[in-house]
Protein backbone atom coordinates (compact mmCIF):
# COMPACT_ATOMS: atom_id res chain seq x y z
CA UNK A 1 0.00 0.00 0.00
CA UNK A 2 0.91 3.31 -0.78
CA UNK A 3 -0.15 6.88 -1.65
CA UNK A 4 1.34 8.18 -4.99
CA UNK A 5 0.60 10.96 -7.46
CA UNK A 6 -1.11 10.10 -10.90
CA UNK A 7 1.35 11.25 -12.61
CA UNK A 8 4.07 8.47 -11.03
CA UNK A 9 1.32 6.28 -10.91
CA UNK A 10 1.06 6.22 -14.88
CA UNK A 11 4.64 6.04 -14.99
CA UNK A 12 6.40 2.72 -17.21
CA UNK A 13 2.61 0.94 -16.65
CA UNK A 14 -0.07 -0.49 -19.05
CA UNK A 15 -3.79 -1.30 -17.17
CA UNK A 16 -5.81 -3.57 -18.64
CA UNK A 17 -9.39 -4.03 -17.48
CA UNK A 18 -10.27 -7.85 -16.43
CA UNK A 19 -12.78 -9.65 -18.40
CA UNK A 20 -14.85 -10.07 -14.80
CA UNK A 21 -15.23 -6.07 -14.30
CA UNK A 22 -18.22 -4.46 -14.39
CA UNK A 23 -18.53 -2.01 -17.66
CA UNK A 24 -17.85 2.14 -16.94
CA UNK A 25 -20.76 3.50 -14.81
CA UNK A 26 -19.85 7.14 -13.79
CA UNK A 27 -22.27 9.20 -14.54
CA UNK A 28 -21.96 13.22 -15.45
CA UNK A 29 -22.19 14.26 -11.45
CA UNK A 30 -18.75 11.63 -10.73
CA UNK A 31 -16.97 13.32 -13.61
CA UNK A 32 -17.63 17.11 -12.30
CA UNK A 33 -16.56 16.13 -8.83
CA UNK A 34 -13.50 14.93 -10.19
CA UNK A 35 -12.34 18.09 -12.34
CA UNK A 36 -13.70 20.37 -8.82
CA UNK A 37 -10.86 18.08 -6.61
CA UNK A 38 -8.69 19.51 -9.56
CA UNK A 39 -9.42 22.76 -9.29
CA UNK A 40 -9.54 22.40 -5.71
CA UNK A 41 -5.82 21.49 -6.21
CA UNK A 42 -4.97 24.37 -8.16
CA UNK A 43 -6.68 27.07 -5.81
CA UNK A 44 -5.38 25.72 -2.90
CA UNK A 45 -1.95 24.72 -4.33
CA UNK A 46 -1.30 21.17 -2.84
CA UNK A 47 -1.92 17.63 -3.59
CA UNK A 48 -4.94 16.10 -3.09
CA UNK A 49 -6.40 12.54 -2.69
CA UNK A 50 -9.17 11.38 -4.67
CA UNK A 51 -9.43 7.76 -4.16
CA UNK A 52 -7.74 3.85 -3.43
CA UNK A 53 -6.77 1.83 -6.72
CA UNK A 54 -6.43 -2.00 -6.35
CA UNK A 55 -3.91 -3.97 -8.54
CA UNK A 56 -2.87 -7.09 -9.64
CA UNK A 57 0.53 -7.52 -11.54
CA UNK A 58 0.53 -9.49 -14.54
CA UNK A 59 2.58 -12.91 -14.31
CA UNK A 60 4.94 -12.01 -17.15
CA UNK A 61 4.76 -8.83 -18.40
CA UNK A 62 6.33 -6.47 -15.74
CA UNK A 63 4.55 -3.09 -17.27
CA UNK A 64 1.29 -4.51 -16.93
CA UNK A 65 -1.28 -4.28 -14.15
CA UNK A 66 -5.04 -5.27 -14.02
CA UNK A 67 -7.43 -2.95 -12.65
CA UNK A 68 -9.14 -4.60 -9.75
CA UNK A 69 -10.90 -1.86 -8.87
CA UNK A 70 -10.80 1.54 -9.60
CA UNK A 71 -11.40 1.63 -12.79
CA UNK A 72 -13.83 4.34 -13.65
CA UNK A 73 -11.71 7.04 -12.05
CA UNK A 74 -8.64 5.70 -14.36
CA UNK A 75 -10.58 5.32 -17.50
CA UNK A 76 -11.86 8.86 -16.37
CA UNK A 77 -8.38 10.34 -16.11
CA UNK A 78 -7.43 8.63 -19.45
CA UNK A 79 -10.39 10.45 -20.78
CA UNK A 80 -9.55 14.19 -19.34
CA UNK A 81 -5.94 13.60 -20.26
CA UNK A 82 -6.85 12.48 -24.06
CA UNK A 83 -8.69 15.48 -24.25
CA UNK A 84 -6.50 17.96 -23.19
CA UNK A 85 -3.77 16.56 -25.02
CA UNK A 86 -5.52 17.37 -28.08
CA UNK A 87 -5.69 20.84 -27.03
CA UNK A 88 -2.11 21.31 -26.87
CA UNK A 89 0.85 22.36 -29.38
CA UNK A 90 2.05 19.73 -31.56
CA UNK A 91 5.39 19.31 -29.18
CA UNK A 92 3.60 18.48 -25.55
CA UNK A 93 0.87 17.06 -27.18
CA UNK A 94 2.95 14.02 -28.34
CA UNK A 95 4.87 13.98 -24.74
CA UNK A 96 1.84 14.15 -22.54
CA UNK A 97 0.27 11.03 -25.24
CA UNK A 98 2.73 9.21 -25.13
CA UNK A 99 2.88 9.12 -21.61
CA UNK A 100 -0.96 9.36 -20.16
CA UNK A 101 -2.91 7.78 -24.03
CA UNK A 102 -0.58 5.57 -25.77
CA UNK A 103 3.14 4.78 -26.12
CA UNK A 104 2.71 3.86 -30.21
CA UNK A 105 0.30 1.70 -30.55
CA UNK A 106 0.08 0.51 -27.48
CA UNK A 107 -2.60 2.13 -24.99
CA UNK A 108 -1.97 3.00 -21.37
CA UNK A 109 -5.46 1.81 -20.42
CA UNK A 110 -7.29 -1.19 -22.14
CA UNK A 111 -11.09 -1.63 -21.54
CA UNK A 112 -12.99 -4.83 -21.48
CA UNK A 113 -13.31 -6.21 -25.26
CA UNK A 114 -16.87 -5.59 -25.57
CA UNK A 115 -15.75 -1.33 -25.43
CA UNK A 116 -12.37 -1.34 -26.10
CA UNK A 117 -12.67 -0.32 -29.75
CA UNK A 118 -15.55 2.25 -28.56
CA UNK A 119 -12.79 4.10 -26.19
CA UNK A 120 -10.32 3.86 -28.13
CA UNK A 121 -11.98 6.01 -30.89
CA UNK A 122 -12.80 8.58 -28.04
CA UNK A 123 -9.82 8.44 -27.31
CA UNK A 124 -9.10 9.92 -30.44
CA UNK A 125 -11.74 12.00 -30.77
CA UNK A 126 -14.24 9.89 -32.49
CA UNK A 127 -17.83 9.34 -31.19
CA UNK A 128 -20.02 6.46 -32.45
CA UNK A 129 -23.08 5.23 -31.37
CA UNK A 130 -23.25 3.13 -27.78
CA UNK A 131 -24.12 -0.16 -28.59
CA UNK A 132 -24.40 -1.18 -24.68
CA UNK A 133 -25.03 0.40 -21.51
CA UNK A 134 -21.45 0.79 -20.58
CA UNK A 135 -21.06 2.79 -24.01
CA UNK A 136 -23.68 4.71 -23.35
CA UNK A 137 -21.86 5.75 -19.90
CA UNK A 138 -18.18 6.30 -21.94
CA UNK A 139 -19.92 8.69 -24.40
CA UNK A 140 -21.37 10.95 -21.64
CA UNK A 141 -18.46 11.39 -19.73
CA UNK A 142 -16.63 11.76 -22.74
CA UNK A 143 -18.96 14.68 -23.63
CA UNK A 144 -19.15 16.21 -20.61
CA UNK A 145 -15.29 16.14 -20.06
CA UNK A 146 -14.64 17.86 -23.74
CA UNK A 147 -17.43 21.06 -22.52
CA UNK A 148 -14.88 21.22 -19.06
CA UNK A 149 -12.23 21.12 -21.13
CA UNK A 150 -13.28 23.50 -23.34
CA UNK A 151 -13.78 25.91 -20.85
CA UNK A 152 -10.19 25.99 -19.57
CA UNK A 153 -7.84 28.68 -20.44
CA UNK A 154 -4.61 26.97 -19.60
CA UNK A 155 -4.78 23.72 -20.70
CA UNK A 156 -1.00 22.52 -19.76
CA UNK A 157 -1.88 23.91 -16.14
CA UNK A 158 -4.75 21.88 -15.65
CA UNK A 159 -2.63 18.60 -16.86
CA UNK A 160 -0.08 19.10 -14.35
CA UNK A 161 -2.48 19.53 -11.85
CA UNK A 162 -3.99 16.22 -12.72
CA UNK A 163 -0.53 14.84 -12.17
CA UNK A 164 -0.13 16.07 -8.70
CA UNK A 165 -3.49 14.06 -7.69
CA UNK A 166 -2.83 11.78 -5.23
CA UNK A 167 -4.29 7.96 -5.21
CA UNK A 168 -3.67 5.60 -2.37
CA UNK A 169 -2.61 2.24 -4.81
CA UNK A 170 -2.64 -1.34 -3.71
CA UNK A 171 -0.53 -3.88 -6.39
CA UNK A 172 -0.77 -7.55 -5.43
CA UNK A 173 0.87 -10.13 -7.19
CA UNK A 174 -2.49 -12.17 -7.79
CA UNK A 175 -6.21 -11.06 -8.88
CA UNK A 176 -7.30 -13.57 -5.71
CA UNK A 177 -5.34 -11.62 -3.37
CA UNK A 178 -6.07 -7.96 -5.06
CA UNK A 179 -10.09 -8.90 -4.68
CA UNK A 180 -9.52 -9.83 -1.13
CA UNK A 181 -8.11 -6.01 -0.55
CA UNK A 182 -11.33 -5.13 -3.35
CA UNK A 183 -13.61 -6.58 -0.81
CA UNK A 184 -13.10 -3.50 2.58
CA UNK A 185 -12.59 -0.63 -1.09
CA UNK A 186 -15.22 1.52 -2.33
CA UNK A 187 -14.77 3.63 -5.57
CA UNK A 188 -15.54 6.70 -4.61
CA UNK A 189 -19.11 8.10 -5.29
CA UNK A 190 -19.58 4.36 -6.53
CA UNK A 191 -20.16 2.22 -3.86
CA UNK A 192 -20.21 -1.22 -3.98
CA UNK A 193 -22.79 -3.49 -5.58
CA UNK A 194 -24.56 -6.34 -3.06
CA UNK A 195 -23.69 -8.31 -6.56
CA UNK A 196 -19.66 -7.27 -6.03
CA UNK A 197 -20.07 -7.69 -2.75
CA UNK A 198 -21.05 -11.43 -3.26
CA UNK A 199 -18.36 -12.00 -5.62
CA UNK A 200 -15.54 -10.82 -3.73
CA UNK A 201 -16.91 -12.83 -0.77
CA UNK A 202 -16.87 -15.98 -2.88
CA UNK A 203 -13.27 -15.68 -4.13
CA UNK A 204 -12.18 -14.88 -0.98
CA UNK A 205 -13.36 -18.46 0.20
CA UNK A 206 -11.98 -19.80 -2.84
CA UNK A 207 -8.68 -18.04 -2.13
CA UNK A 208 -8.35 -19.13 1.51
CA UNK A 209 -9.46 -22.34 2.13
CA UNK A 210 -9.62 -23.67 -1.60
CA UNK A 211 -6.17 -22.78 -2.78
CA UNK A 212 -7.57 -20.37 -5.22
CA UNK A 213 -8.50 -23.82 -7.21
CA UNK A 214 -11.97 -21.48 -7.95
CA UNK A 215 -10.61 -18.21 -8.06
CA UNK A 216 -11.29 -18.25 -12.28
CA UNK A 217 -14.35 -20.09 -12.17
CA UNK A 218 -16.01 -17.16 -10.06
CA UNK A 219 -14.23 -14.33 -12.26
CA UNK A 220 -15.96 -15.91 -15.23
CA UNK A 221 -18.94 -16.55 -14.29
CA UNK A 222 -19.53 -13.08 -12.00
CA UNK A 223 -18.21 -11.42 -15.61
CA UNK A 224 -20.82 -13.04 -17.92
CA UNK A 225 -23.39 -12.21 -15.14
CA UNK A 226 -22.17 -8.41 -15.13
CA UNK A 227 -22.16 -8.92 -19.21
CA UNK A 228 -25.87 -9.66 -18.66
CA UNK A 229 -27.01 -7.66 -16.79
CA UNK A 230 -25.73 -4.20 -18.70
CA UNK A 231 -27.34 -5.86 -21.87
CA UNK A 232 -30.32 -6.58 -19.80
CA UNK A 233 -30.59 -2.97 -18.19
CA UNK A 234 -29.86 -1.52 -21.90
CA UNK A 235 -32.71 -3.52 -23.86
CA UNK A 236 -35.38 -2.47 -20.59
CA UNK A 237 -33.95 1.32 -20.72
CA UNK A 238 -34.68 1.30 -24.60
CA UNK A 239 -38.00 -0.66 -24.57
CA UNK A 240 -38.93 1.64 -21.57
CA UNK A 241 -39.71 -1.11 -18.69
CA UNK A 242 -41.41 1.11 -16.02
CA UNK A 243 -39.46 -1.34 -13.83
CA UNK A 244 -35.65 -2.15 -14.76
CA UNK A 245 -35.43 1.64 -16.50
CA UNK A 246 -35.86 2.81 -12.82
CA UNK A 247 -32.83 4.01 -11.69
CA UNK A 248 -32.76 1.85 -8.39
CA UNK A 249 -33.01 -0.69 -10.45
CA UNK A 250 -29.70 -2.93 -10.51
CA UNK A 251 -28.41 -6.04 -10.82
CA UNK A 252 -29.16 -6.40 -6.85
CA UNK A 253 -32.29 -7.01 -7.52
CA UNK A 254 -32.41 -10.00 -9.56
CA UNK A 255 -30.11 -11.48 -7.15
CA UNK A 256 -33.22 -11.08 -4.78
CA UNK A 257 -35.76 -12.57 -7.45
CA UNK A 258 -33.13 -15.11 -7.77
CA UNK A 259 -32.84 -15.81 -4.34
CA UNK A 260 -36.46 -16.93 -3.15
CA UNK A 261 -35.78 -19.78 -6.83
CA UNK A 262 -32.35 -20.64 -4.58
CA UNK A 263 -33.56 -20.71 -0.79
CA UNK A 264 -36.62 -20.48 1.11
CA UNK A 265 -35.39 -19.06 4.16
CA UNK A 266 -37.17 -15.77 3.01
CA UNK A 267 -39.62 -14.42 0.72
CA UNK A 268 -38.95 -11.21 0.73
CA UNK A 269 -35.05 -10.80 1.19
CA UNK A 270 -33.23 -7.37 0.94
CA UNK A 271 -29.91 -7.97 -1.37
CA UNK A 272 -28.18 -7.09 1.90
CA UNK A 273 -29.93 -10.25 3.53
CA UNK A 274 -28.65 -12.36 0.44
CA UNK A 275 -25.13 -11.39 1.27
CA UNK A 276 -25.36 -11.74 4.93
CA UNK A 277 -27.10 -15.71 3.57
CA UNK A 278 -23.77 -16.10 1.88
CA UNK A 279 -21.67 -15.21 4.19
CA UNK A 280 -23.82 -17.44 6.93
CA UNK A 281 -23.67 -20.48 4.94
CA UNK A 282 -20.10 -20.42 4.04
CA UNK A 283 -18.69 -19.48 7.82
CA UNK A 284 -21.09 -22.55 8.62
CA UNK A 285 -19.55 -25.07 6.09
CA UNK A 286 -15.94 -24.10 7.07
CA UNK A 287 -16.70 -24.46 10.79
CA UNK A 288 -18.23 -27.81 10.11
CA UNK A 289 -15.25 -29.19 8.10
CA UNK A 290 -13.42 -31.90 9.04
CA UNK A 291 -9.57 -32.47 8.45
CA UNK A 292 -9.55 -29.49 6.02
CA UNK A 293 -11.99 -30.93 3.70
CA UNK A 294 -13.72 -27.93 2.11
CA UNK A 295 -15.74 -29.79 -0.52
CA UNK A 296 -19.03 -28.56 0.91
CA UNK A 297 -17.70 -24.97 0.18
CA UNK A 298 -16.16 -26.01 -3.46
CA UNK A 299 -20.25 -27.96 -4.02
CA UNK A 300 -22.11 -24.75 -2.41
CA UNK A 301 -20.33 -22.13 -4.55
CA UNK A 302 -20.40 -24.16 -7.86
CA UNK A 303 -24.10 -24.79 -6.98
CA UNK A 304 -24.90 -20.84 -6.46
CA UNK A 305 -22.91 -19.44 -9.01
CA UNK A 306 -24.38 -21.61 -12.16
CA UNK A 307 -27.80 -21.30 -10.51
CA UNK A 308 -27.57 -17.64 -10.26
CA UNK A 309 -26.36 -17.70 -13.85
CA UNK A 310 -28.84 -19.56 -15.72
CA UNK A 311 -31.32 -16.87 -13.55
CA UNK A 312 -29.56 -14.09 -15.64
CA UNK A 313 -29.14 -15.42 -18.70
CA UNK A 314 -32.87 -16.38 -18.15
CA UNK A 315 -33.98 -13.01 -17.44
CA UNK A 316 -32.36 -11.89 -20.45
CA UNK A 317 -34.09 -13.93 -22.91
CA UNK A 318 -37.43 -12.84 -21.25
CA UNK A 319 -37.03 -8.99 -21.59
CA UNK A 320 -35.17 -9.96 -25.15
CA UNK A 321 -38.77 -11.28 -26.45
CA UNK A 322 -40.29 -7.56 -25.38
CA UNK A 323 -38.28 -6.08 -28.49
CA UNK A 324 -39.99 -8.67 -30.78
CA UNK A 325 -42.92 -10.25 -29.37
CA UNK A 326 -46.34 -8.15 -29.44
CA UNK A 327 -47.25 -10.43 -26.18
CA UNK A 328 -44.02 -9.72 -24.25
CA UNK A 329 -43.84 -6.14 -24.99
CA UNK A 330 -47.50 -5.36 -24.07
CA UNK A 331 -46.77 -7.46 -20.77
CA UNK A 332 -43.72 -5.82 -20.37
CA UNK A 333 -44.17 -2.30 -21.53
CA UNK A 334 -47.83 -1.56 -21.58
CA UNK A 335 -49.00 -3.96 -18.51
CA UNK A 336 -45.63 -3.40 -16.70
CA UNK A 337 -45.54 -6.87 -14.60
CA UNK A 338 -45.53 -6.79 -11.28
CA UNK A 339 -41.94 -7.20 -9.56
CA UNK A 340 -43.15 -9.97 -7.67
CA UNK A 341 -43.74 -12.30 -10.54
CA UNK A 342 -40.48 -11.95 -12.13
CA UNK A 343 -38.61 -15.22 -10.50
CA UNK A 344 -42.06 -17.04 -11.71
CA UNK A 345 -41.71 -16.17 -15.23
CA UNK A 346 -37.85 -15.86 -15.15
CA UNK A 347 -37.76 -19.83 -14.26
CA UNK A 348 -40.55 -20.90 -16.37
CA UNK A 349 -38.69 -19.25 -19.02
CA UNK A 350 -35.47 -21.60 -18.06
CA UNK A 351 -37.66 -24.49 -17.69
CA UNK A 352 -38.60 -23.64 -21.49
CA UNK A 353 -42.31 -23.99 -20.71
CA UNK A 354 -42.65 -20.14 -20.91
CA UNK A 355 -44.40 -20.28 -24.45
CA UNK A 356 -46.20 -23.89 -24.02
CA UNK A 357 -49.34 -24.82 -24.72
CA UNK A 358 -51.03 -25.48 -20.90
CA UNK A 359 -51.53 -28.91 -20.60
CA UNK A 360 -54.95 -29.28 -19.93
CA UNK A 361 -57.33 -30.13 -22.83
CA UNK A 362 -59.81 -27.56 -21.98
CA UNK A 363 -57.24 -24.57 -22.01
CA UNK A 364 -54.54 -26.24 -24.69
CA UNK A 365 -54.80 -22.96 -26.96
CA UNK A 366 -53.21 -20.89 -23.83
CA UNK A 367 -49.61 -21.03 -22.92
CA UNK A 368 -47.90 -20.14 -18.99
CA UNK A 369 -47.32 -16.72 -20.92
CA UNK A 370 -50.91 -16.01 -20.88
CA UNK A 371 -51.27 -17.29 -17.63
CA UNK A 372 -48.97 -15.32 -15.84
CA UNK A 373 -50.46 -12.25 -18.17
CA UNK A 374 -53.98 -13.32 -16.32
CA UNK A 375 -52.71 -13.31 -12.63
CA UNK A 376 -51.22 -10.48 -12.78
CA UNK A 377 -53.92 -8.64 -14.38
CA UNK A 378 -56.46 -10.40 -11.94
CA UNK A 379 -54.31 -10.53 -8.50
CA UNK A 380 -51.91 -8.10 -8.79
CA UNK A 381 -53.60 -4.86 -10.28
CA UNK A 382 -57.06 -5.47 -10.14
CA UNK A 383 -57.43 -7.11 -6.72
CA UNK A 384 -54.17 -4.78 -5.99
CA UNK A 385 -52.74 -7.75 -3.43
CA UNK A 386 -49.01 -9.07 -3.40
CA UNK A 387 -48.74 -12.78 -1.88
CA UNK A 388 -44.87 -12.91 -2.73
CA UNK A 389 -44.86 -15.74 0.29
CA UNK A 390 -46.62 -17.83 -1.75
CA UNK A 391 -45.22 -16.87 -5.39
CA UNK A 392 -41.90 -17.88 -3.49
CA UNK A 393 -42.62 -21.00 -2.08
CA UNK A 394 -43.39 -22.09 -5.42
CA UNK A 395 -40.66 -20.82 -7.45
CA UNK A 396 -38.49 -22.33 -4.72
CA UNK A 397 -40.07 -25.80 -5.87
CA UNK A 398 -40.99 -25.47 -9.60
CA UNK A 399 -37.52 -27.47 -10.77
CA UNK A 400 -39.27 -30.79 -9.18
CA UNK A 401 -42.93 -29.66 -10.91
CA UNK A 402 -44.21 -31.27 -13.61
CA UNK A 403 -46.01 -28.49 -16.24
CA UNK A 404 -49.22 -30.48 -15.20
CA UNK A 405 -48.70 -29.56 -11.39
CA UNK A 406 -46.86 -26.01 -12.37
CA UNK A 407 -50.70 -25.18 -14.47
CA UNK A 408 -52.81 -26.39 -11.43
CA UNK A 409 -50.59 -24.32 -9.07
CA UNK A 410 -50.47 -20.97 -10.72
CA UNK A 411 -54.80 -21.46 -11.78
CA UNK A 412 -55.21 -22.46 -7.94
CA UNK A 413 -53.04 -19.71 -7.05
CA UNK A 414 -55.51 -16.73 -8.94
CA UNK A 415 -58.57 -18.65 -7.55
CA UNK A 416 -57.07 -18.24 -4.13
CA UNK A 417 -56.61 -14.42 -4.51
CA UNK A 418 -59.31 -13.50 -7.19
CA UNK A 419 -62.01 -16.03 -7.83
CA UNK A 420 -64.22 -15.21 -10.64
CA UNK A 421 -67.15 -13.74 -8.18
CA UNK A 422 -64.82 -11.46 -6.81
CA UNK A 423 -63.25 -10.40 -10.88
CA UNK A 424 -66.41 -9.84 -11.86
CA UNK A 425 -67.71 -7.67 -8.77
CA UNK A 426 -64.40 -6.12 -9.38
CA UNK A 427 -65.06 -5.15 -13.10
CA UNK A 428 -68.68 -4.23 -12.22
CA UNK A 429 -67.41 -1.40 -9.34
CA UNK A 430 -64.90 1.08 -9.07
CA UNK A 431 -61.75 0.31 -11.06
CA UNK A 432 -60.03 3.56 -11.86
CA UNK A 433 -56.89 2.90 -9.96
CA UNK A 434 -56.51 -0.25 -11.44
CA UNK A 435 -52.96 -0.31 -12.89
CA UNK A 436 -53.98 -3.05 -15.66
CA UNK A 437 -56.47 -0.64 -17.68
CA UNK A 438 -54.36 0.63 -20.37
CA UNK A 439 -53.28 -2.79 -21.08
CA UNK A 440 -57.27 -3.80 -20.96
CA UNK A 441 -58.16 -1.17 -23.65
CA UNK A 442 -55.52 -2.13 -25.76
CA UNK A 443 -56.40 -5.85 -25.66
CA UNK A 444 -60.04 -4.34 -26.04
CA UNK A 445 -58.59 -1.94 -29.52
CA UNK A 446 -57.45 -5.35 -30.78
CA UNK A 447 -60.44 -6.97 -30.35
CA UNK A 448 -62.67 -4.53 -31.85
CA UNK A 449 -59.96 -4.68 -35.14
CA UNK A 450 -60.10 -8.30 -35.03
CA UNK A 451 -56.04 -8.33 -35.21
CA UNK A 452 -53.21 -8.18 -33.20
CA UNK A 453 -50.98 -4.91 -33.00
CA UNK A 454 -46.95 -5.13 -34.14
CA UNK A 455 -44.56 -3.85 -32.44
CA UNK A 456 -44.13 -0.60 -34.24
CA UNK A 457 -47.86 -0.27 -33.45
CA UNK A 458 -47.95 -0.85 -29.78
CA UNK A 459 -44.80 1.44 -29.85
CA UNK A 460 -46.84 4.32 -31.41
CA UNK A 461 -49.51 4.30 -29.27
CA UNK A 462 -47.06 4.42 -25.83
CA UNK A 463 -45.18 7.68 -27.80
CA UNK A 464 -48.85 9.25 -27.73
CA UNK A 465 -48.65 8.96 -23.56
CA UNK A 466 -52.15 7.65 -23.45
CA UNK A 467 -54.27 8.17 -20.00
CA UNK A 468 -57.49 7.01 -18.70
CA UNK A 469 -60.42 9.19 -19.71
CA UNK A 470 -63.44 9.95 -18.12
CA UNK A 471 -66.38 10.16 -20.23
CA UNK A 472 -68.67 11.67 -17.60
CA UNK A 473 -65.78 14.31 -15.94
CA UNK A 474 -65.10 13.61 -12.79
CA UNK A 475 -65.84 17.53 -12.13
CA UNK A 476 -69.27 17.87 -13.56
CA UNK A 477 -71.22 20.39 -15.24
CA UNK A 478 -74.31 18.37 -15.74
CA UNK A 479 -77.27 17.52 -13.21
CA UNK A 480 -76.56 14.08 -12.67
CA UNK A 481 -80.49 13.31 -12.58
CA UNK A 482 -80.77 14.47 -16.40
CA UNK A 483 -78.56 11.69 -17.57
CA UNK A 484 -80.76 8.83 -15.82
CA UNK A 485 -78.63 8.89 -12.37
CA UNK A 486 -81.18 9.59 -9.17
CA UNK A 487 -79.26 12.45 -7.70
CA UNK A 488 -75.08 13.47 -7.29
CA UNK A 489 -74.47 10.09 -4.58
CA UNK A 490 -75.58 7.87 -7.17
CA UNK A 491 -73.75 9.29 -10.02
CA UNK A 492 -70.59 8.99 -8.08
CA UNK A 493 -71.29 5.17 -7.42
CA UNK A 494 -70.89 4.76 -11.27
CA UNK A 495 -67.68 7.58 -11.65
CA UNK A 496 -65.14 5.00 -11.56
CA UNK A 497 -66.57 2.31 -13.47
CA UNK A 498 -64.87 0.66 -16.49
CA UNK A 499 -68.13 1.86 -18.40
CA UNK A 500 -67.58 5.33 -17.53
CA UNK A 501 -63.29 5.25 -18.95
CA UNK A 502 -61.61 5.17 -21.59
CA UNK A 503 -58.08 5.61 -23.56
CA UNK A 504 -57.37 8.98 -24.77
CA UNK A 505 -53.85 10.68 -26.05
CA UNK A 506 -52.23 12.92 -23.93
CA UNK A 507 -52.29 15.76 -26.47
CA UNK A 508 -55.88 15.13 -27.13
CA UNK A 509 -57.03 14.73 -23.33
CA UNK A 510 -56.55 18.44 -22.32
CA UNK A 511 -58.69 19.66 -24.54
CA UNK A 512 -61.85 17.61 -23.50
CA UNK A 513 -61.60 18.48 -19.73
CA UNK A 514 -64.79 19.30 -18.02
CA UNK A 515 -66.65 18.99 -21.26
CA UNK A 516 -70.14 16.95 -21.45
CA UNK A 517 -69.66 13.67 -23.53
CA UNK A 518 -71.50 15.53 -26.42
CA UNK A 519 -68.76 17.97 -26.92
CA UNK A 520 -65.72 15.38 -26.76
CA UNK A 521 -67.25 13.47 -29.79
CA UNK A 522 -64.83 15.62 -32.52
CA UNK A 523 -61.55 14.64 -29.99
CA UNK A 524 -62.78 11.05 -29.64
CA UNK A 525 -63.21 10.71 -33.23
CA UNK A 526 -59.62 12.23 -33.43
CA UNK A 527 -57.85 9.99 -31.30
CA UNK A 528 -55.98 6.60 -32.88
CA UNK A 529 -57.57 4.31 -30.31
CA UNK A 530 -60.86 2.65 -31.53
CA UNK A 531 -62.40 2.09 -28.53
CA UNK A 532 -62.50 5.99 -28.21
CA UNK A 533 -63.56 6.09 -31.24
CA UNK A 534 -66.60 3.40 -30.67
CA UNK A 535 -67.73 5.38 -28.05
CA UNK A 536 -67.40 8.94 -29.52
CA UNK A 537 -70.24 7.34 -32.18
CA UNK A 538 -72.23 6.33 -29.62
CA UNK A 539 -72.52 9.27 -27.85
CA UNK A 540 -72.79 10.98 -31.20
CA UNK A 541 -75.92 8.29 -32.04
CA UNK A 542 -77.24 8.66 -28.90
CA UNK A 543 -76.77 12.75 -28.31
CA UNK A 544 -75.67 12.17 -24.91
CA UNK A 545 -73.92 9.42 -22.59
CA UNK A 546 -76.83 8.42 -19.64
CA UNK A 547 -76.72 6.05 -16.80
CA UNK A 548 -78.20 3.30 -19.15
CA UNK A 549 -75.08 3.66 -21.99
CA UNK A 550 -72.63 3.97 -18.79
CA UNK A 551 -73.92 0.32 -17.48
CA UNK A 552 -74.82 -0.99 -20.91
CA UNK A 553 -70.82 -0.11 -21.92
CA UNK A 554 -69.41 -1.48 -18.31
CA UNK A 555 -71.09 -5.14 -18.87
CA UNK A 556 -70.00 -5.32 -22.57
CA UNK A 557 -66.36 -4.26 -21.12
CA UNK A 558 -66.57 -6.87 -17.98
CA UNK A 559 -67.94 -9.82 -20.98
CA UNK A 560 -64.73 -9.37 -22.35
CA UNK A 561 -61.86 -9.36 -19.58
CA UNK A 562 -63.90 -12.44 -18.25
CA UNK A 563 -63.44 -14.02 -21.39
CA UNK A 564 -59.73 -13.04 -21.99
CA UNK A 565 -58.53 -13.44 -18.20
CA UNK A 566 -60.82 -16.36 -17.88
CA UNK A 567 -59.55 -18.22 -15.04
Amino acid sequence: MASTRIGDFFNRRFFEIPKYQRGFAWEKQNIRELFDDVKEAIESNSNHYIGTIVLSKDSVDDEKFYVVDGQQRITTITLMMSALVRKLTKKDSDYYERFYVREDERFRLTPMSRDRKYFIDLLKGEVGEPQNKSQRFLKEAFEEIEFKVAAIPDSQKFLKSIEKLEVLEFVENSEGDAIRIFQTVNDRGKPLSNMEKAKSLLIYFSNRYLGKKLDNTINEVFSDIFEVYDDLKHMGEDLNITLIRNKDFNEDNIMRYHFVTFSNLDYDPTAAYVLQFLKNSLVTLRNEAKNENYRPIEDFINNYIDSLKVFFISCKEVIEKAQTDEKYYKLFVMLNLSATIYPLIVKLQSLKYLDQNLPSADKNKFTFLDLVELIDVRVYKTRGTDPKADIAGFVHSIDHRTKEEIEDWMRWFNARWMSKEQFHASLDGNIYGNRALSHVFICYCEHLQNKTFTIDELKKMVSKQPSVEHILSQTPKFSPRALGFRNAEDFLTFEHSLGNLTLLEKSLNSSVQNKSALDKVDSYGKSSFKITKKVGSEIDTNKGFTKVELKARTEELAKFCNEIWWC
